[in-house]
C-alpha cells in the first residue's frame, strides 16, 4: 500500500494557549453550497423538506459575489489565515463555480492552503482539472461504504461505484503537489468487511487513510443520533476528553451559504447563533469583536453557561492536550481585554 495511515490533522501541534488571541483563524470554513447529492443517515441532509425548514435551512449555492466579499474582507487580516476549508452541509463540488473560489482566493493570498472536503462522486475529470488548476492543496474524500448496496444504505443513492474510483484514481494521477486523504467511518463497514478492505481498495490511490469514528458532530441531528452513537472517543479513536472551555472559538470561524457566521466548525447551528452576516458586516470585525466577546465568555463562563454550547457534544471530535485551555482562563482573560481594550 503506498498511502500512510494517518489521522486527517496536523500531530505536530503548537500549545493553543501560547499563542491566543489570534488576529486571524487559523481556519476559515466556507460553504459554498447547502446542496448535496446524497442523503446520509447522520447528516442534516437526511431530514424531511418539513424538518430543514424548521431549523431554518435553506438549500442553495453561496452566492459569487457574497463569497468575493468574504475573501476580499479577509485580506484585512494581520496575516495569513493557514487554511480555508470549503465544507458545510452540502457537497462542494455541487457548486460549478467552487474552482473559480479557490482561485479568486488564491490571487489574494489570504491563506496557506485551500482546502475541500467531498464525497467524490461529482469529481470529475474536468472538475478535477479545474481544481487543480485553481491552486487546491488538499482534498478530504469521505466514503461512504466499500459496495453499492452500503451506499444505498448509508447515503440513500445509487452509485456506480466504478465511476467513484475512476475519480479518484484520475485526481490522484493528476495531483501534483496536492495531498489527497481518504477516510472511512467505522459506522460504514458491512458485517464482515475489515479495514483491510478498506485499504486495500484505496490505499494505493492516495497520500493518506484512514478510519474515523462516528460521534455525535452535529447539533441539528441530536435529535437523530441513535442510542449507540457516544461521544467517548474522538474522530479518530483517542479517547474524548471533556472540557470547560471549547477551543474551537479561539481559532476558527465558519461561513455558512446564507452568509451566517459562526465561531466554530459544528455545522447545523440555527440562524440565531450567528455572531453576524457577512453580507452586511466585514469578517475582519466579526472576528476582531463579536467572536472576540464570545471567546471571553467562553474564558470567564465555560460552554455551558452559553445557549447552544451547553449540549454541543462537536468539540469532542477532536480533544488534543495542546488545545486544551481550561488551565490557562485566569491569564488568557487578562491577554483578551486587554486586546478589545486596545480596540476602542
Amino acid at each position: 500500500m503506498k498511502a500512510e495511515i494517518a489521522p486527517g490533522y496536523t500531530q505536530k501541534r503548537q500549545r493553543l494557549a501560547d499563542v491566543l488571541p489570534l488576529d486571524a483563524p487559523f481556519t476559515l470554513f466556507v460553504s459554498p453550497t447547502q446542496v448535496c447529492n446524497f442523503k446520509c443517515f447522520y447528516c442534516t441532509q437526511c431530514k424531511s423538506k418539513e424538518e430543514k425548514e424548521k431549523i431554518g435551512f435553506k438549500t442553495k449555492h453561496l452566492e459569487f459575489e457574497v463569497f468575493k466579499k468574504i475573501a476580499d474582507d479577509s485580506t484585512k487580516f494581520n496575516g495569513k489565515i493557514k487554511r480555508v476549508l470549503f465544507t458545510g452541509l452540502g457537497e462542494p463540488l455541487a457548486n460549478p463555480r467552487l474552482p473559480e473560489m479557490i482561485k479568486y482566493m488564491k490571487q489574494l493570498n489570504i491563506a496557506q492552503g485551500y482546502e475541500i472536503i467531498t464525497n467524490a462522486y461529482l469529481l470529475s475529470h474536468e472538475m478535477t482539472d479545474a481544481l487543480l488548476d485553481a491552486g487546491l492543496t488538499f482534498l478530504r474524500i469521505s466514503i461512504q461504504g466499500l459496495t453499492e448496496k452500503k451506499y444505498k444504505e448509508v447515503a440513500g443513492v445509487d452509485i456506480d461505484y466504478s465511476k467513484l474510483i475512476d475519480n479518484i484514481s484520475y485526481f490522484y494521477s493528476k495531483k501534483g503537489n496536492c495531498r489527497l486523504y481518504i477516510k472511512i467511518m467505522d459506522a460504514c463497514f458491512d458485517e464482515g468487511e475489515s479495514q483491510e478492505d478498506f485499504f486495500k481498495m484505496f490505499g494505493d490511490i492516495c497520500d493518506d487513510i484512514y478510519i474515523e469514528h462516528l460521534i455525535k458532530a452535529q447539533p441539528s441531528m441530536m435529535d437523530k443520533y441513535e442510542k449507540n452513537v457516544e461521544s467517548v472517543q474522538t474522530f479518530y479513536g483517542d479517547k474524548a476528553e471533556a472540557r470547560e472551555v471549547c477551543p474551537y472559538a479561539f481559532y476558527s470561524l465558519q461561513i455558512d451559504a446564507e452568509g451566517n457566521t459562526f465561531p466554530c466548525p459544528p455545522l447545523g447551528f440555527p440562524e440565531e447563533f450567528s455572531f453576524g452576516n457577512v453580507k452586511k458586516e466585514n469578517v475582519f470585525d466579526i472576528w476582531n469583536s463579536n467572536i472576540l466577546n464570545l471567546q471571553l465568555s467562553l474564558l470567564k463562563e465555560g460552554r455551558k453557561a452559553i445557549k447552544y454550547c451547553a449540549n454541543c457534544e462537536n468539540y469532542l471530535c477532536f480533544t488534543p492536550k495542546e488545545d486544551n485551555l481550561d488551565n490557562d482562563r485566569e491569564s488568557l482573560i487578562k491577554r483578551f481585554e486587554e486586546k478589545r481594550k486596545c480596540q476602542k
